[in-house]
């Protein structure tokens, strides 16, 4: 099983069997036609996957209903035979929105994709409805624990899930100021303590970068990469890959 962080905000690509999965992929520079009035992101390389890479994806995971998860046009790039999976409300948001591709709704079951199994997991607050954690375990039970947001510790604790590798959020963004919508680097941390992982990737770079009107309300703040690398092995670069041996 082989891991890409795909670009510098937060697609990464999953490739096993010579078969991959897209999770939350925004292929393009601008994330939203030049007038969007509430969210606006840009970036100046679309993705490190060539073309090669980006044939073999015959899965595409959305992990939330937001604008910055969920990107129509690159969907409409790929062919509409592609299986998505995800959850209801946002299966609602693809079959509104015209798109035929055939959808599968995730659980913590799992369902198997490229001879790995992927369960969707329980996220926290403010989360609990609209998103879902990913578990990704392949033949040789290598793990990969995957949170666009905000880690649910107890269930993490209760159902002792574990994983090789988390990717996780680790620059602190609030709305309004209180209301969190990434994890500061601490309890980035503390999950990846949790699951026992023995490796670090960031997702959701930059959330300072983000334009629009919701960033008038957005308070957000990085950290020290030094800070984290102390103490676990830490990938936080577009082009970042890791392969399991």
């Amino acid at each position: 099983m082989k891991l890409i962080k795909a670009d510098n905000y937060q697609t990464w690509y999953i490739e096993n069997n010579n078969k991959s999965i897209l999770i939350d992929p925004w292929l393009s520079n601008k994330l939203q036609p030049e007038n969007s009035f509430f969210i606006q992101r840009n970036k100046d390389n679309i993705t490190v996957l060539n073309q090669e890479q980006i044939e073999k994806v015959n899965a595409i995971i959305i992990t939330a209903p937001f604008e910055d998860h969920l990107h129509f046009d690159t969907i409409k790039m790929f062919s509409n035979e592609i299986k998505i999976y995800t959850s209801n409300i946002v299966k609602k948001v693809l079959v509104k929105n015209k798109i035929n591709n055939p959808i599968i709704i995730l659980n913590e079951n799992g369902h198997m994709i490229n001879s790995i199994k992927v369960k969707s997991l329980p996220t926290s607050y403010p989360y609990y409805k609209s998103t879902f954690s990913l578990l990704f375990e392949d033949e040789d039970h290598n793990r990969i624990f995957h949170e666009g947001h905000r880690v649910n510790f107890k269930y993490i604790q209760r159902n002792n899930i574990k994983a090789d590798i988390s990717i996780l959020t680790a620059e602190e963004s609030k709305l309004f100021g209180f209301i969190q919508l990434g994890m500061n680097y601490k309890n980035t941390l503390k999950a990846t303590e949790l699951l026992e992982s023995k490796k670090l990737f960031i997702t959701g770079n930059f959330p300072n970068k983000t334009e629009g009107f919701i960033s008038k309300f957005l308070y957000t703040k990085s950290f020290n990469i030094d800070d984290i690398t102390k103490k676990i092995d830490t990938y936080i670069n577009e082009g970042d890959t890791f392969v399991f041996k």
